[in-house]
């Protein structure tokens, strides 16, 4: 072979080299949004805010007030989804401050039926809302979050694309209430609980009834179990109450004592720390901020007599 020939060939096969190489670093590189700086937390008066920022995502969690009531922001490139939004229009109007500062196209997911959850919705009637189908069912037809945002809420079974995200909807029955919505996306393994998983903050257990045939408790624990079994290799879980967690597992392990040292204070199988057993809710509640003294307030004095109205009779424990 003439030598011009051979050094036409080194020459080729270099450049096929050079051009695979080229092709793989394309593939194999990370991609990098520049989100800029995230909205002035000072607009948030009346709480915190912490912000995670990843390669393609960015998550705000804002949590308002002593309870916290936390609403979660998922920020990707071009959109903003929001999960939950709060209780009350005061808190929703930081919100929207907060909302606008990003200056992106956004939709909104409520994780379940209740008023600390939904509140806000009245700030966001511009946006669609979405969410799990029996949620999205109960929603519609509660005149309390129908008064404040007049739309369908769009229900959703099994998986939806949300912006630039995929999000899988599921639920659990008779726990926390009557049906807790939860969503998670695969892509960046974050969980979002809604209310069945608290971040160290007294959860909400004015709906468990031991007196009937459902046992909310030991349902909310089941479901609490699947969760961990699904999601403890996940990143991020992002709670209704107080912020978010990247230990998943041990941030659930935490709600399943926390909910059978309950359980035991309530049917009696547990004594209170100066002995005997409690036969008012009020030794139940004070029981367990004894016993977990770092917890946020949260939603265990709505147990007591008079929580919602005058003349409330409370949880029904005993």
């Amino acid at each position: 072979m003439k030598p011009f020939k051979l050094k036409f060939l080194a020459l080729l096969l270099f450049t096929i080299t050079i051009f695979s190489c080229s092709n793989d670093d394309d593939d194999n590189a990370q991609v990098i949004i520049d989100f800029g700086t995230a909205p002035a937390s000072s607009i948030i008066t009346t709480g915190t805010v912490d912000v995670i920022t990843e390669n393609t995502v960015r998550y705000h969690t804002i949590n308002f007030s002593t309870e916290p009531y936390t609403v979660t922001l998922v920020e990707t490139e071009n959109n903003i989804v929001l999960i939950d939004l709060g209780p009350a229009p005061a808190f929703a109007a930081e919100l929207k401050t907060y909302f606008d500062a990003i200056n992106k196209p956004g939709t909104v997911i409520i994780t379940h039926n209740h008023g600390d959850h939904y509140g806000g919705a009245s700030s966001f009637t511009d946006l669609d809302f979405y969410a799990e189908s029996v949620v999205a069912d109960q929603l519609n037809n509660t005149d309390d979050f129908t008064s404040l945002y007049s739309k369908s809420v769009i229900s959703v079974s099994g998986t939806q694309k949300i912006g630039d995200l995929t999000f899988a909807f599921d639920k659990v029955s008779n726990a926390e209430t009557g049906e807790n919505g939860f969503i998670y996306n695969e892509e960046h393994l974050a969980l979002f609980s809604g209310d069945l998983v608290y971040n160290l903050t007294h959860p909400y257990i004015r709906e468990y009834t031991p007196k009937d045939s459902v046992d909310e408790i030991d349902n909310w624990i089941a479901g609490l179990t699947t969760l961990k079994t699904n999601f403890s290799n996940y990143n991020h879980l992002f709670v209704g109450h107080n912020g978010s967690r990247a230990d998943v597992g041990t941030a659930i392990d935490e709600n399943i004592n926390y909910l059978q040292t309950a359980k035991g204070l309530i049917k009696g199988t547990q004594t209170l720390t100066a002995g005997g057993t409690a036969t008012t809710n009020q030794e139940v509640i004070d029981e367990l901020e004894l016993l977990y003294p770092s917890y946020k307030e949260g939603g265990l004095s709505l147990s007591l007599p008079n929580a919602f109205f005058p003349g409330d009779t409370g949880a029904d424990w005993f």
